[in-house]
């Protein structure tokens, strides 16, 4: 459960770092004055770990034991 809400705020925070302008980020989030180009790089980095999580969760999900098979 933890591990999807990661993955689904990397995807988002990757999201807003493409799109928005750097000069419109909030400070916490790295906005500085001036700079209207969004931090493409940190976008980037963002979404690859959120596909990283979310390829994670597809890989380790646990299937139901299935019963054995009986001639």
């Amino acid at each position: 459960m933890l591990s999807r809400l990661v993955g689904i705020a990397l995807l988002g925070l990757g999201v807003v770092y493409l799109t928005v302008a750097c000069e419109s980020l909030p400070g916490f989030l790295g906005g500085e004055a001036g700079h209207t180009s969004p931090r493409t790089g940190l976008g980037i980095v963002a979404v690859f770990f959120a596909v990283a999580v979310a390829v994670g969760l597809f890989v380790t999900r646990r299937r139901p034991p299935s019963t054995p098979h009986q001639p």
